[in-house]
């Protein structure tokens, strides 16, 4: 109500809006006192004040300009406001968007956020594979450099074969 308050001051002030159409004086008053009952006894007497002044501030205006001044006038008026509410839904528009912006940035940061983790897991697997691929590489370096039984089981069947396959030949 404030805000609204404030806007209808600073119209009020304006030549442009006493002129607004050919409403009459008791419509706009009649608006103004219906917003005085909302708002509580100390804007009342405010808002009240601002209405009479309102209300003879167009009578004054209305007596000085021609019926064409009124209408351009009104025109002019009709023309600005049609202005600011395409401004107003082009800032709405705009705040949507932002909105939307927000909303997509919020969702990238929390899948980075959720990729990070991933990845910190994937290096701390990484670690792990490097240690257990060199770990098995010294039990094969170990293996390999010790005497095995099955090694000396495959030299004794090959050259017992060999000699089964001697003396079959010679026989």
């Amino acid at each position: 109500m404030e805000v609204r308050l404030e806007r209808e001051v600073e119209k009020s002030k304006s030549v442009l809006y006493k002129t607004r159409g050919s409403l009459g004086t008791a419509d706009i008053s009649a608006g103004m006192e219906g917003d005085t009952a909302d708002v509580g006894t100390g804007r009342a007497g405010q808002r009240g004040h601002i209405g009479t002044r309102f209300a003879q501030d167009f009578k004054e205006a209305e007596q000085q300009l021609g019926p064409e001044q009124l209408q351009l006038f009104a025109q002019e008026n009709q023309d600005m406001l049609r202005h600011y509410e395409d401004t107003l839904d082009q800032v709405r528009t705009a705040e949507r968007s932002l909105l939307e912006i927000s909303e997509l940035q919020t969702t990238l940061a929390s899948n980075l956020a959720t990729q990070t983790a991933h990845i910190d897991q994937l290096v701390q697997d990484s670690f792990m594979t490097k240690e257990n691929v060199g770990s098995g590489n010294e039990e094969l370096k170990k293996a390999s450099e010790r005497k095995s039984t099955a090694r000396l089981v495959f030299w004794a069947t090959g050259g017992f074969c060999a000699t089964l396959v001697l003396w079959d030949l010679l026989i």
